[in-house]
């Protein structure tokens, strides 16, 4: 049976505590075919102690850092360069990741070699996961349309080597959400699905990048994303808002972002210098 490699692809920053739920569910994947790639970067807890607990047991888990904190997008591009199997996966070390979850996106790539990316549904949970819901995404949204209605599907997200490097692929230019970019990129250059699955536990945590002030800047740069991502497909921004708007209008949906789309559109409207004034990298 062909089971190609899947690289899972792991940048850490200060995760240490949340090892003892991760781990287990990676190394036990159903998937036959696996690699994990970790990189560090720059923790200041014991994250390379912990996690070299479990590299000395297992082989398939590579372990690298950086030798200064880098930011999520430089170490994600990191991740990939190092990594060798045909189709990968991004996974946060903070969360957990169902044991079937490479395994049910694989059997979708290998019966359509014109995907680009699977998806699939997935859980919110509190930090001691005390509290659990389900992510509802909208139900009557193409897959082709996530430009349009601005959500970003990266949980549980699975892309194809070969068609990733038919992009530009990951710009560390981003300082925020590069996960909506890639998303854009790949829906570009193949076909998207979303399988019914619940396969991921997204923790919402203290130290989540896009939660507090975080938000407003990962809101600025998730619409530079799909700004960009206009740019590639010739179609005019304002005909984008247009279509948003229609579809709020009508209630054929519910559009829960519809406050994160005024803020968006009242952000991009400022003067640059104040935009980099708000919205930089601390």
């Amino acid at each position: 049976m062909n089971n190609p490699l899947f690289s899972i692809l792991i940048a850490n920053y200060n995760n240490a505590r949340f090892f003892g739920d991760f781990f287990p569910n990676i190394i036990n994947q159903t998937y036959p075919n696996i690699e994990v790639i970790f990189i560090d970067d720059g923790s200041t807890d014991n994250s390379l102690e912990e996690v070299k607990k479990y590299a000395d047991q297992d082989p398939r888990i590579k372990v690298y850092k950086n030798d200064k904190n880098m930011g999520s997008e430089y170490t994600k591009q990191r991740n990939i360069a190092l990594s060798s199997g045909e189709y990968f996966a991004f996974t946060d070390p903070d969360d957990i990741t169902e044991t079937t979850a490479v395994e049910k996106v694989m059997q979708q790539f290998l019966s359509n070699p014109e995907l680009s990316m699977v998806y699939t549904n997935f859980y919110l949970t509190n930090e001691d996961r005390s509290n659990e819901t389900k992510y509802i995404y909208p139900e009557d949204v193409p897959d082709d349309k996530i430009l349009i209605y601005g959500f970003t599907p990266n949980h549980f997200a699975a892309f194809s080597r070969k068609k990733y490097d038919t992009t530009p692929g990951i710009d560390i230019a981003f300082k925020r959400v590069t996960d909506r970019d890639l998303v854009l990129l790949m829906e570009e250059v193949g076909k998207v699905v979303r399988i019914p699955d619940y396969l991921y536990h997204y923790r919402i945590n203290s130290n989540s990048i896009s939660h507090n002030l975080n938000a407003y800047r990962a809101q600025y740069w998730a619409w530079q994303a799909r700004y960009r991502a206009c740019e590639r497909r010739g179609i005019s921004k304002e005909d984008v808002y247009s279509e948003i708007m229609s579809y709020i209008d009508n209630k054929r949906f519910d559009f829960s972002n519809t406050a994160d789309y005024k803020l968006g559109k009242k952000i991009l409207a400022l003067p640059r210098w104040i935009k980099y004034k708000l919205f930089k990298r601390k």
